[in-house]
């Protein structure tokens, strides 16, 4: 892991508390990035961070636990293959096919009913069921443009965008953009727009 990188993780560990927990899909996105290489040094790398290789996928596991197996993949994801940053944001992609198949997911996709401005309204509430660890909203920039500010959460800026950019992708309910802008330490926006238009052409 870069020495940035390791710098980050400490102060991020160092703001969690024993109470902050997240689901275990999050523990089963990151690591089943990692168990395709075949490398067994750098797997047992990540599940030492993360204290395990099994979890149950709405199970609660420590925050502390989590961002250690973050970081520790997306170093091993970045050896060779691309920068630090982009990894994380990776990870935060594929996470999402964990999350949508569980029951929460699927209540997720039922009530969004192919609308993208549903869907990001359900994301607040998807983020409180999945992680007790700071606070999701939502505000809106216009009828095709929103905005969402995690507060209190330790996690990186780039694993949310590549988080909200996979739940769109996921669903295949519109064209998006999405950017993500670290606030502080624990503070993050996600600012997601669409194409109206395309979106009600299907395409």
């Amino acid at each position: 892991m870069e020495h940035g990188a390791q710098q980050e993780l400490q102060r991020r560990l160092e703001v969690i508390r024993p109470e902050d927990t997240l689901r275990g899909f999050f523990f089963n996105g990151a690591l089943e990035q990692v168990r395709p290489l075949g490398d067994p040094v750098s797997w047992r790398r990540c599940i030492e961070a993360a204290g395990g290789d099994r979890f149950m996928a709405f199970f609660s596991y420590p925050m502390d636990s989590f961002i250690r197996l973050l970081y520790a993949a997306a170093g091993v994801l970045s050896e060779g293959r691309g920068d630090f940053r982009t990894a994380l944001w990776h990870l935060g992609r594929e996470m999402v096919p964990y999350y949508l198949e569980s029951s929460a997911g699927q209540v997720l996709l039922l009530l969004a009913r192919g609308e993208p401005r549903w869907l990001l309204e359900g994301l607040p509430s998807a983020f409180r069921t999945a992680v007790r660890h700071g606070e999701c909203s939502v505000s809106w920039l216009g009828p095709n443009h929103g905005r969402l500010l995690f507060q209190g959460c330790s996690l990186p800026a780039e694993y949310y965008e590549g988080a909200v950019r996979g739940v769109f992708e996921s669903t295949r309910i519109a064209q998006t953009l999405v950017s993500a802008r670290q606030l502080s330490l624990l503070d993050t926006e996600v600012e997601v727009s669409w194409d109206k238009e395309r979106h009600a052409a299907g395409g």
